[in-house]
């Protein structure tokens, strides 16, 4: 039987009483088929699961979608139990930010805060670790669930805690993909049946680099400059970056490597704007 939890002292109260192992499922809704294989990953590892439901405000810029971000918590509220979650916890925002009580704002290092989306998305990952850590100390989770989707918020979540030794283990688990290979994401609602084709071609991008790389003739510079001329063929896409990113830290890589690393991009198909990667 899954439970709707909507105050921090009642989530207190539950887990108090339990001595059984904790994992959470950090969302903002609109829970899609990447939510789900988190939340199957917690099932199967934890005795207790928990989904947390908070549209954050601290990570959307001024000119972003907080305000028409998709709700729907009682579509939400059934597919977690239909996956058998146990709690379903989803505050409001005054119980997150309560006024009367200072509540930190987290600053990550600028070498993984300040490159990929953080170069256009301005203080962005600052208030996803900022709401992490919250969500962290109030629940105090065995673990912790996140796509590799969102791979730099992952590196972040991962700086989060070791930087403030939280003991909660990050377990990061694979892309969930449409089945014409686009990653899934809550914002792919707001794309049409012909952007979302437009859109499968991000993968196809990334595949290529991948085939480039290993065929052993492509530096990375090369296979990016083949990815962005493969691309370049649908100009309802507007690429935001293409890059190669050291697997161990996100830094950058030598041009020469061939392995232990990722591709990720950032492009905008009107105003929906995708991110996806693929690793080496």
């Amino acid at each position: 039987m899954t439970t709707l939890i909507k105050s921090i002292n009642d989530i207190k109260n539950v887990l108090a009483k339990s001595d059984r192992s904790v994992g959470l499922v950090p969302t903002m809704g609109a829970l899609h088929a990447g939510h789900i294989s988190l939340i199957k990953a917690c099932r199967n590892d934890c005795k207790t699961a928990i989904a947390y439901i908070f549209v954050n405000p601290l990570q959307f810029g001024p000119n972003e979608d907080f305000k028409k971000y998709p709700r729907h918590l009682e579509n939400d509220f059934k597919v977690c139990e239909e996956h058998e979650i146990d709690f379903v916890f989803a505050p409001d925002e005054k119980e997150i930010y309560p006024e009367n009580i200072n509540c930190e704002t987290i600053t990550p290092p600028p070498d993984l805060a300040n490159i990929l989306c953080g170069k256009t998305r301005a203080n962005h990952f600052s208030g996803v670790a900022t709401v992490i850590k919250r969500f962290l100390n109030i629940i105090q989770p065995d673990y912790v669930y996140f796509g590799e989707k969102d791979l730099q918020q992952l590196y972040i979540i991962r700086w989060l805690t070791k930087e403030f030794k939280i003991s909660t283990f990050v377990r990061a688990c694979p892309i969930i993909r449409e089945s014409n290979g686009l990653a899934c994401s809550s914002r792919n609602v707001y794309l049409t049946e012909e952007e979302k084709e437009i859109a499968s071609n991000l993968y196809k991008s990334l595949g290529l680099a991948k085939k480039n790389i290993r065929s052993g003739i492509f530096t990375i510079k090369k296979a990016i400059l083949e990815s962005l001329i493969f691309l370049s063929q649908f100009p309802k896409i507007k690429m935001e970056y293409f890059e190669a990113r050291d697997k161990e830290n996100l830094d950058d890589v030598d041009d020469t490597k061939t392995k232990g690393f990722y591709f990720l991009l950032a492009a905008k198909i009107g105003s929906v704007r995708l991110i996806d990667n693929i690793e080496l």
